[in-house]
């Protein structure tokens, strides 16, 4: 990651109560820069704000001032105090924030050698959508994604809920394996456990302190086309989701912040968030002009 002093976020608001969309930058965290919107005026008369899309990049003062200088004559003027609200719609702003150059795209390297393989792409893809980690965008950094990691085995991803992993994939074996954590009520569903064990998977309860009561790590070997499957068995969301959102709840509540929040690719996340927007994976076409 870069160290320069200008290394943030430019983001994309919508509000309910708001017909305007706010377009800003931060050295923050987004979650914490939300929270401070809802809660300061002029901002806070439109809350809850939520985060409709964003970026990490290097410089946020030079992207959030074009961005700002695009939509000039979209800005709010009957409302004191403000310099951030855009008469635009969500669709106009992503579209001009997906053209930053892509020099100023934090861990873009990364984030292009996940999208050059599919499979990996479409499982976190189904993966994202099942678990409902959508809605909690604006709790980034309390859950985590990180790419391509050194740890033991080697990661493909890691997702960490809090203190821990909720699911991973490793490259550095002979066969992949593949891990996903989630509430043992999968244990009423016979059928998924008999598919576990036939792909030389098992089932570790109380695999970390930190976790829930009534939770399990589901190991399984096989490639990304084999965790689908996995996610299609009885009971796997059913499980999956009882258990994410209640740790992810339980992390709101206490507004704690995982300790990889570092470690955190939000442009990954944007990118799989907008594959999910739009159904499917959509090659991206990059604006060469400079901001």
């Amino acid at each position: 990651m870069s160290t320069n002093s200008n290394t943030g976020f430019v983001y994309i608001l919508t509000s309910p109560k708001s017909e305007y969309i706010k377009i800003g930058g931060t050295a923050l965290s987004p979650m914490k820069r939300i929270r401070e919107i809802n809660t300061s005026e002029p901002y806070a008369q439109f809350a809850p704000w939520k985060l409709s899309d964003f970026r990490q990049v290097n410089d946020w003062r030079t992207v959030e001032y074009h961005l700002h200088y695009v939509f000039r004559d979209k800005l709010v003027k009957k409302i004191k105090g403000q310099k951030e609200l855009f008469s635009t719609s969500t669709f106009e702003a992503s579209r001009e924030l997906e053209m930053i150059e892509p020099e100023l795209i934090i861990s873009k390297p990364k984030i292009n050698r996940m999208f050059q393989d599919e499979s990996l792409v479409s499982y976190l893809d189904d993966l994202f959508r099942l678990s409902g980690l959508m809605n909690w965008l604006d709790y980034q950094e309390s859950w985590t994604l990180s790419l391509f990691t050194s740890t033991s085995w080697g990661r493909f991803f890691t997702i960490n809920i809090g203190l821990h992993e909720v699911a991973f994939s490793t490259y550095n074996k002979p066969q992949q394996i593949n891990m996903v954590y989630m509430d043992d009520l999968i244990d009423r569903y016979k059928d998924s456990l008999g598919w576990v064990l036939q792909h030389n998977g098992g089932f570790v309860e109380g695999s970390y302190k930190s976790a829930l009561e009534g939770s399990v790590s589901v190991y399984f070997e096989g490639g990304f086309g084999t965790c689908q499957e996995f996610l299609q068995l009885p009971g796997v969301r059913r499980a999956v989701v009882a258990y994410w959102t209640e740790a992810l709840l339980e992390l709101q509540e206490r507004e704690a912040r995982s300790i990889n929040a570092r470690h955190h690719n939000y442009n990954a996340v944007a990118e799989l968030s907008k594959r999910i927007r739009l159904g499917g994976y959509q090659p991206k076409s990059l604006n060469k002009n400079k901001v």
